[in-house]
């Protein structure tokens, strides 16, 4: 090993998304649809490449003011960055600079841990129930017992696709000693919104993270803290000045200003979800795994074998079909209605190999 790379480091494995290409891709949680012709056209008339050769706004005036009209917060409680993944980054960073425990639920997204390992900090797993579920008076426990300072999941759940009650996530902040992150990165497409943001203005220990990248925006690659003033002031403090640049800020801010283009590929993506569970349920029993119902833009598939999750994600690979896998599970993204058939055909395909007693 390399003297002058830290032992940590050299021990962490690199994120690797999938670049292989596929024809039909199911794996990232983008929306498969286009950018709405009008919202497109928009932004081609507003993006101005006269000003490149400056710095962008440090202070992100107009995307803030466009995204807090949006989810109804001010500026002053919104901080931006490069996609959610930098503002997880820098809240670890941030608050746990001087030390402290963070606790993870068990499954959640992977960049929590990514982060967390990155920055030295300790890092507690709370394993949930039946692999989907939060016991929140048992991650209250654990907080308290390990004196845990950072506590981050993400609603509804990244990968299973479930959602905990938004009375459930309040008491918890409410009872939490610790400060809290609530991801809403799938919130749009929820059934019935739990969403706890209009609660970031009261209470001193609650983030709320969102990103644009799920709902047709994922190129832009913009995310977004919500909390209290101060909280976001201490993000504010530790962010780069120049985190975003110029076309991504007025993009996105054009985007928001007109979200309602995209409520029609919202709720297409809604029932490619509702298509692809009720395809999928139906080889549950015979192929061994669980299917909870999802509240994300996607359908997780939890295998009694871990083996046979790669055995069928290797065969839709042949069949030129990328989902994404993690051992023992599946996630697959919704796609147009073309995109969910030819999956399920897939499915269909390989669960007739299987007998019918298996």
């Amino acid at each position: 090993m390399n003297r002058y790379i830290p032992e940590r480091i050299a021990g962490m494995k690199e994120y690797q998304p999938d670049t292989s290409n596929p024809e039909i891709k199911l794996d990232a949680n983008e929306s498969p649809f286009p950018t709405p012709e009008r919202i497109e056209k928009l932004i081609k008339e507003s993006v101005s490449f006269s000003d490149i050769n400056r710095y962008p706004d440090p202070d992100m005036k107009e995307l803030l003011d466009s995204y807090g009209k949006y989810i109804g917060a001010s500026a002053a409680r919104i901080v931006a960055g490069d996609g959610s993944d930098e503002m997880i980054a820098l809240i670890i960073n941030t608050f746990l600079c001087d030390g402290g425990k963070f606790l993870v639920c068990d499954p959640d997204f992977s960049m929590y841990t990514f982060y967390s390992d990155f920055s030295g900090c300790k890092t507690f797993r709370y394993s949930k129930e039946n692999g989907t579920d939060i016991d929140f008076g048992k991650v209250l426990e654990t907080v308290k017992r390990e004196e845990i300072k950072l506590v981050m999941f993400s609603n509804p759940c990244n990968p299973t696709g479930v959602m905990a009650k938004r009375e459930e996530v309040l008491d918890f902040v409410k009872l939490c000693p610790a400060l809290v992150v609530v991801d809403e990165a799938y919130m749009e497409f929820a059934p019935d919104s739990q969403s706890v943001i209009d609660q970031t203005a009261v209470l001193d220990n609650l983030i709320v993270l969102k990103t644009v990248s799920k709902i047709g925006l994922a190129g832009l690659r913009c995310g977004f803290a919500i909390s209290n003033t101060e909280l976001a002031a201490a993000l504010r403090k530790t962010k780069s000045p120049y985190n975003l640049n110029s076309v991504t800020q007025k993009a996105v801010s054009v985007a928001v200003d007109n979200f309602d283009e995209y409520r029609e590929n919202i709720e297409n993506i809604k029932k490619g979800v509702k298509q692809l569970f009720s395809g999928t349920v139906k080889y549950a029993a015979k192929l061994g795994f669980h299917l909870p119902e999802s509240s994300a833009n996607f359908i997780y598939m939890k295998f009694d074998r871990p083996e046979e999750a790669k055995k069928l994600y290797d065969y839709l690979k042949k069949y030129g079909i990328s989902v994404r896998f993690s051992p023992g599970s599946l996630r697959v993204t919704a796609g147009t209605e073309s995109e969910n058939s030819s999956f399920l055909t897939a499915v269909s395909q390989y669960a007739a190999k299987f007998p019918e007693n298996t």
